[in-house]
């Protein structure tokens, strides 16, 4: 009877769709899941124009590409967000630091000099000058070590980062490989493509990234300037490579098939945020300790190659000395410098301190800073340099804030569309089951006709 296939069908479609629910269930904590969802249509039927069931065309995978791209494009930025506010947060740390404040110890150097007004030939206090010039040297010394450990930091995450680069495409390539083999046969497993979009999503915070999908369901990526990342199955390889321009930094070199790219600072996610803080703060933070160091060197030096020390005697040997080079790094005390040479006077007579005023007027001489592009004096340009960080480091810090809004927003529109809401799943496990009971029904009605019949003879 046709009763008992109808019955059959319906019993099958139900089951495949409890399945289907059951999966779905099963499946609503795990990040990144997309809803499936049976797909079922009507049996044509014979002569007499009925119906003759139903028929399980395959399972579908709920998703929209479009809010799977945004929800991409907002994990680029969140990850550019996070290591920015970061590293800005911990330069601005570094400057403000006890140890660290430049102005500070300016104002003790300062303070040094303006007590040995009084007595300027003593040596107690001439040496008290030369100790706090010592401890700013030190002072600009840490500071620029602090710089370079960031640096270094930097350095490594930019290798660690092209590493995890290379996996997850190496990933995409084989789930790529895995879907078209899986199309040619007709199906293809939603969670192969759940598992591809998940490895996007990890390449997606480290770079800003353009995906597309091909007829046969592959994924081709580039950067968002159009450099080749995956296309088909060929894959990029990027290495961390010395800048022949700034030895001590690092570029990241994308080589696709036999051409070469460099990643640029705009690439985006976290390995474009630690090319633009470590190319425009970090490189602007250390000019303006180099440049603070030459100039201290310059200023401190030349005034005092016009007086006369102790002795009467015009100077031998400058106060500050450093490497071209390095010089925040290399700021020092002459060494060997002794407290009888400092130039206070003159004139070489007892007592005279006519130069060693030229010295305490440093404190408010207005100097040409190109780091800041200002004219300022020592202690304002650090106070400059220091507000700047931290005007930075809050931008960042809403920036970032403002990233991780927008990811959640386009998660909650994803999971709107393809996530898992377990009250519609447990409304639909009803529905499937009294569509199998009720079909159950069907076929034992058509087994009780069938058999009435059989008696009827």
């Amino acid at each position: 009877m046709n009763m008992f296939n109808i019955g059959k069908s319906g019993l099958l479609a139900s089951s495949a769709a409890l399945n289907a629910t059951s999966n779905n269930v099963a499946n609503a904590m795990v990040a990144g899941y997309s809803r499936q969802q049976v797909m079922t249509s009507s049996v044509g039927g014979g002569a007499y124009g009925g119906g003759a069931g139903v028929s399980v065309d395959g399972m579908r995978r709920i998703s929209d590409q479009y809010e799977v791209a945004q929800l991409w494009q907002t994990t680029s930025a969140v990850g550019f967000g996070k290591v920015q506010s970061s590293y800005l947060g911990q330069a601005e740390q570094v400057f403000g630091s006890e140890g660290n404040n430049i102005a500070k110890g300016l104002d003790q150097l300062f303070a040094s000099l303006n007590a040995a007004m009084e007595q300027p030939n003593v040596i107690a206090t001439r040496q008290g000058v030369l100790n706090e010039a010592k401890a700013l040297t030190q002072r600009v010394n840490s500071l620029n070590q602090s710089i370079e450990a960031q640096r270094g930091q930097i350095n490594g995450q930019l290798g660690a980062a092209a590493k995890e680069v290379n996996a997850q495409l190496r990933n995409i390539a084989k789930f790529n490989q895995d879907i078209q083999a899986a199309s040619a046969t007709g199906t293809v497993p939603a969670a192969l493509q759940d598992s591809r979009d998940a490895a996007v999503d990890e390449l997606a915070a480290i770079l800003d990234i353009r995906v597309v999908e091909d007829a046969q369901g592959m994924v081709n990526i580039s950067l968002a300037r159009g450099e080749p990342l995956l296309s088909g199955n060929t894959v990029a390889t990027l290495a961390q490579v010395p800048d022949p321009a700034n030895p001590q930094d690092s570029l990241v070199d994308i080589q696709f098939g036999k051409s070469h790219f460099t990643v640029e600072r705009t690439a985006g996610g976290s390995m474009g945020a630690l090319l633009d803080y470590r190319d425009i703060q970090l490189a602007n933070s250390q000019s303006y300790v180099d440049e603070l160091a030459v100039q201290l060197a310059t200023e401190f030096n030349t005034a005092l190659a016009g007086g006369t020390d102790l002795s009467g005697a015009a100077p031998t040997q400058p106060l500050f000395s450093y490497q071209p080079g390095n010089p925040a790094g290399s700021l020092t005390v002459t060494a060997g410098f002794p407290p009888e040479a400092l130039a206070f006077g003159l004139d070489g007579t007892q007592g005279d301190n006519a130069n060693l005023k030229s010295l305490v007027a440093l404190a408010n001489k207005d100097l040409n800073f190109t780091s800041l592009g200002a004219s300022t004096s020592f202690s304002e340009s650090y106070a400059s340099m220091v507000g700047q960080l931290g005007s930075a480091s809050r931008q960042a810090i809403v920036n970032a804030k403002t990233c991780v809004d927008l990811q959640t927003e386009a998660q909650s529109q994803w999971a709107s569309t393809s996530g898992v809401n377990i009250d519609e799943e447990g409304v639909n496990l009803i529905i499937y089951q009294q569509s199998y009971q009720a079909n159950a029904k069907v076929i034992s009605t058509a087994d009780l006709l069938f058999q009435t019949m059989l008696s009827s003879f």
